[in-house]
């Protein structure tokens, strides 16, 4: 017990009201295939031949497509995008661009036998199977970029402030085995140690548990830590926030914790930590197998975001 005695790990309440607007798609959207995706899209908004952008392969399996939009068929609040300003950012660093123009794309695994394994990329007309695998998949509106923001993650409009932003970096030596030690002493690890195993970590696998990752933003040092495990028809996930505090002895106050009802199915890594409003509340963007999205601190809680929901198979 001695090796936690300089940590302190508090279960309280996140002194933040309720926030006044839900995000809005001009505060934060993702960057897709090198588009921003704007919102969820009406197959009937599309005209012309579907361009196949990305044919499956052995390394990845998507059938990525992409249609011109019919104007007319769009509502007037989403044709606003055309020409609009952004700042595009990842890992800290960001860069000026604008909506070039508006499409519709979207992502499927089609079968082998639709006969998009041959590696072919080219606009096809909009009959048979190529159709067929588009009024099977889940269609979005995006805006195609400038060249010079490629390769990022999130999007914001440019009259907006840039908010502050962290990418995570591995946590090792005394301050990660002091983490691992909060996050097993939770009685939300405990009640899923009990129903899995009794005893022992259930969170560590052959190659030991997932990494402890700190988000170093202006105002505050982040840590987290999330498991996952799988057992017959049951899965369990526990994601656990400390904020550290500098001091003689650093100090790990628990922030938030999220449980298996409030996490998104399949397992995820956070890929960076935001500080969306500037008010304190973090949000963190995740990436799971087949989707991405964020969790947003409201209140005492890490809420999934629906509108940033992102199934990207």
């Amino acid at each position: 017990m001695r090796a936690l005695a300089w940590v302190a790990v508090v279960l309280s309440s996140v002194a933040y009201a309720e926030p006044a607007a839900p995000i809005a798609p001009e505060e934060l959207r993702h960057e897709l295939f090198d588009k921003v995706v704007i919102a969820d899209a009406k197959r009937d908004w599309g005209a012309g031949a579907i361009t196949v952008e990305h044919a499956p392969s052995e390394h990845d399996t998507r059938l990525v497509m992409t249609r011109a939009v019919d104007p007319k068929r769009i509502p007037a609040a989403i044709r606003g995008w055309q020409g609009r300003k952004l700042v595009a950012g990842r890992d800290g660093s960001t860069c000026a661009s604008e909506v070039a123009g508006l499409r519709l794309l979207a992502v499927t695994e089609p079968a082998s036998e639709l006969g998009f394994w041959n590696g072919a990329v080219a606009p096809l007309p909009a009959q048979g199977a190529v159709l067929s695998s588009w009024n099977d998949s889940h269609v979005w509106l995006v805006g195609e970029l400038s060249d010079t923001c490629l390769g990022r993650t999130w999007v914001r409009a440019a009259d907006l402030k840039v908010p502050a932003t962290a990418a995570p970096s591995v946590v090792s030596g005394q301050l990660r085995d002091r983490a691992l030690a909060a996050f097993r002493a939770l009685p939300a690890y405990r009640a899923a140690q009990a129903r899995f195993r009794g005893t022992g970590e259930w969170e560590t696998g052959e190659d030991g548990p997932d990494p402890v990752l700190r988000f170093d933003l202006p105002e505050r040092t982040l840590l987290t830590h999330m498991a996952n495990i799988h057992i017959g028809q049951f899965d369990e996930q526990l994601l656990a926030v400390w904020e550290l505090r500098d001091g003689a002895q650093p100090e790990l106050k628990l922030r938030q914790v999220a449980t298996t009802a409030t996490l998104p199915r399949s397992p995820l890594g956070l890929s960076f930590a935001m500080d969306l409003r500037g008010d304190g509340r973090v949000l963190f963007a995740y990436t799971a197998r087949d989707s991405r999205g964020a969790l947003y601190e409201i209140g005492d809680k890490l809420v999934d975001v629906p509108s940033l929901r992102l199934a990207t198979q």
